[in-house]
């Protein structure tokens, strides 16, 4: 199971709103070139916070974070499946709102006084929290998230976003 994110033009955002067959091909085209490409956050249109994405939304929900960027906030095409699910977006406002917030976050900050056993025990996936490394790696997927949103609200781009 694995974060995905995709930022989307307003116009894109409306298409895919109206065609949901659309997005799912697009969404892979997109995948597909970025992850060849291997761009920072900042330059790319797909971000994914791999098997971390569970991690973040329980770190986030700690922390209470105004913004669900891991669900998102809005329902695309309930009827469409991406694997775990099916997609959902947060808009402009929304992103913009996001990607304020995060610059603001430290991640060593907001991990602190987090015990592992927090995770395991609130089932966190992927439930590997007894390993010593195990909240770095979350923030190693966890960090590229603050440049990808100001990136996307710096050009007043959607983020579609989904499970699979």
């Amino acid at each position: 199971m694995e974060g995905n994110y995709l930022r989307v033009t307003q116009d894109e955002l409306e298409r895919a709103i109206d065609d949901p067959s659309w997005l799912q091909e697009h969404a892979q085209d997109v995948r597909d070139e970025v992850e060849d490409a291997d761009l920072p956050p900042e330059e790319a249109r797909y971000l994914t916070t791999h098997k971390a994405w569970h991690a973040i939304a329980f770190l986030l929900g700690r922390a209470e974070f105004h913004v669900d960027v891991v669900h998102g906030e809005g329902e695309l095409a309930e009827e469409e499946d991406w694997g775990y699910g099916p997609p959902r977006f947060l808009s402009a406002e929304q992103v913009e709102s996001a990607a304020e917030a995060l610059a603001g976050i430290d991640f060593d900050e907001l991990i602190d006084g987090i015990d592992p056993a927090e995770l395991t025990e609130a089932d966190v996936y992927p439930l590997t929290w007894d390993e010593d490394d195990a909240l770095e790696w979350v923030g190693h997927w966890f960090r590229p998230l603050a440049p990808f949103f100001a990136a996307a609200a710096a050009d007043g781009d959607a983020v579609i976003l989904w499970i699979n």
